[in-house]
């Protein structure tokens, strides 16, 4: 198994890392095959490393690319997204945002929506929505649109805003890069670190 040559203690460390494997973790969802924990024997700590699309109790894979947004396909995290944006009149009913999430059938789907204008930067505050859309590559203009889309409050206007903002990000490159550091301004998930496959080098996500 090809590992890292650095961990992320390694950060500002003179000392260099020496890693080694731990264990392979068995997970019952996610990736479909064990994770490999790390162990950097300099430090005394221990990483996991995840396939790309794949974040801490994540279960579902995210877009790493554009084309996965555009084509609606090799994206599971995006489902009930894609669903509430293309759903037909005559299939679903157009619920308004539920408190409570009701009804209870939908609640799942309503929490992933949820998630997803977190990240996105959607909710909150506008200065924090800036923040979001300027990590994201978006610019202020579509990022605002898909905010004022997202305040509409209904199942399809939020499925909508969603796509709106992941394909305008398409544009831009380092598709996974820029949509981990969103969710890392949003809170959603902890600052990551990408892995040069062939170096074995590690690139945080977000800047300290």
């Amino acid at each position: 198994m090809d590992l890292p040559q650095h961990a992320p203690c390694a950060e500002g460390e003179t000392i260099l890392c020496k890693i080694g494997l731990h264990l392979l973790r068995e997970r019952r969802t996610g990736p479909g095959h064990p994770v490999a924990v790390i162990r950097c024997q300099t430090h005394q700590r221990f990483f996991t490393i995840y396939p790309p699309g794949f974040v801490p109790y994540g279960r579902q894979r995210l877009p790493t690319r554009g084309t996965e947004v555009e084509l609606e396909v090799g994206a599971p995290a995006l489902e009930a997204v894609l669903h509430a944006a293309t759903v037909q009149m005559d299939r679903w009913p157009d619920w308004p945002d539920p408190e409570g999430n009701k009804p209870g059938w939908a609640s799942t789907q309503w929490r992933q929506i949820s998630r997803w204008g977190c990240w996105l930067g959607l909710t909150g505050p506008e200065g924090i929505g800036q923040q979001i859309a300027t990590a994201l590559g978006v610019p202020l203009h579509e990022h605002a649109a898909g905010r004022a889309q997202y305040r509409r409050g209904t199942y399809r206007h939020r499925g909508r805003a969603i796509v709106q903002v992941l394909r305008a990000m398409g544009r831009v490159g380092g598709f996974l890069k820029r949509l981990l550091r969103g969710g890392f301004i949003a809170g959603i998930v902890g600052r990551g670190f990408l892995a040069d496959g062939w170096w074995g080098r590690l690139r945080p996500v977000a800047p300290v």
